[in-house]
């Protein structure tokens, strides 16, 4: 698959933009239907009415009430738009997720886990445009101080996050690192109209990082997200959005895009740093200089031959 235009990607179609749009306001059922489409378009257009039902727990009746909702006539309209914006993708991931379900002993190897990554990888590329990662590159390095959020897995993330940023920016901080969250909600009390949060969160989404998004919206910072899809809550709170689709055959989520996503910020906000060069050359510098590097290596000893006894 090659990478989404500018202008185009899976979640900017007007179908998906519409569902994206309407699925806060929709009742219950319909919006279990309209997020499990924004979480999984691709295996959505391939679904009858009655497999989209199931897999929503919800019935046929409610599918054709989310069509009608969209200002759609039906289902059939549905998936005809769905199709029409998805007919040159695939999803691997689904395949093998229906190729491992046929295996009578259910193995995972090496293989697969590359087959996955690969797939969100290439899903991401069609779920993001250059312009909105530019867009929140020139956040980043704007702001005063970057606060970086996350639970969960997620916490590991926003760490890795923090330690790579903070050469290249005024300031930046993950505050879920210790403490949990209380500790979290303390750090981040501090957060004004110059700074950012970033906040990470894939699903199952932690209601913590929620609150915490919504708390720095409320103090005039700007909050910028990494997630899986449009269906997430921090769509609605988040000033730019990076999605980072998490599928995977076995676990809850992957972790595969959201590690190539912040290594791309790291480099976004590097090369935008006119004295970034220079920075990475003291910064290995410094790191050398708390490392044993023996001048020359050890010579090789000769064997001790022993001596017979007589």
């Amino acid at each position: 698959m090659t990478p989404a235009s500018p202008d185009l990607t899976v979640y900017t179609s007007p179908v998906m933009r519409m569902l994206a749009t309407a699925s806060p306001e929709l009742q219950p059922s319909l919006r279990k239907v309209a997020d499990f489409i924004l979480r999984h378009p691709l295996r959505a257009a391939t679904l009858t009415i009655e497999e989209l039902a199931k897999e929503t727990e919800t019935s046929p009746a409610a599918v054709n009430r989310l069509a009608r909702a969209l200002e759609l006539s039906g289902f059939s309209a549905l998936k005809s738009a769905l199709v029409s914006t998805l007919q040159d993708l695939i999803s691997p991931v689904d395949k093998l997720r229906n190729e491992l379900a046929q295996r009578p002993d259910g193995a995972f190897g090496l293989h697969e886990q590359i087959q996955a990554a690969s797939a969100n990888l290439s899903a991401a590329a069609s779920s993001n445009s250059p312009a909105g990662f530019e867009a929140f590159v020139d956040r980043l390095v704007k702001a005063r101080r970057i606060y970086i959020l996350g639970f969960g897995n997620s916490a590991y993330m926003a760490g890795l996050a923090a330690a790579n940023l903070m050469p290249y920016c005024a300031d930046a901080v993950a505050i879920c690192m210790e403490g949990g969250n209380e500790n979290a909600a303390y750090r981040l009390a501090a957060i004004t109209d110059q700074d950012v949060l970033l906040a990470i969160s894939l699903p199952r989404y932690s209601q913590d990082t929620i609150h915490l998004a919504r708390f720095a919206n409320e103090r005039g910072a700007g909050v910028l997200a990494i997630t899986d899809s449009p269906a997430s809550p921090l769509v609605q709170l988040a000033e730019h959005v990076l999605f980072a689709p998490a599928e995977h055959p076995v676990l809850i989520s992957s972790n595969t895009v959201v590690l190539a996503l912040i290594e791309s910020l790291v480099a976004g906000v590097m090369t935008r740093n006119k004295e970034a060069v220079k920075l990475a050359e003291e910064l290995t510098e410094s790191v050398l200089s708390y490392l044993h590097i023996p001048a020359d290596p050890p010579k090789a000893r000769k064997p001790v031959r022993k001596r017979r006894a007589s």
